[in-house]
């Protein structure tokens, strides 16, 4: 799994909510949700064997958008690890804010680990 694999991922979730002529806010939802789970996989994730991999799967609701995202490394459940809201900018630690991106724009965000995959799923609404 690499950058490269992120981006095409990206292209493809664009694609796909232009072909279901999603809201603009629900495809960045989607975008920017995918993009930090797949960031964190790729460069936090412990990689379990070489062939390790992602999978993601989307359902088109009438209120929008359900998303379902996998990976194959050593489990992590990313619904628990947000960082706590900082007094300032000095007590403000630089990990878990993608998380926080991915609390506020989510709605049902759930993980997890069936023994093979990392589970998260979560939906996007389309108002």
């Amino acid at each position: 799994m690499s950058g490269s694999d992120v981006a095409a991922i990206d292209t493809w979730l664009e694609e796909i909510g232009a072909r279901w002529g999603a809201s603009e806010r629900a495809i960045f939802a989607v975008r920017l949700c995918i993009a930090e789970l797949a960031a964190n996989v790729v460069e936090h994730g412990i990689a379990r064997t070489s062939a390790d991999h992602m999978v993601v799967t989307l359902r088109r609701l009438g209120s929008g958008i359900d998303v379902e995202f996998l990976d194959s490394r050593a489990p992590f459940d990313p619904t628990g690890h947000a960082s706590p809201e900082a007094r300032s900018l000095e007590a403000a630690s630089p990990g878990g804010r993608g998380l926080m991106l991915l609390q506020a724009y989510a709605s049902g965000l759930t993980y997890s680990h069936d023994g093979t995959y990392n589970r998260v799923h979560l939906t996007i609404n389309s108002n």
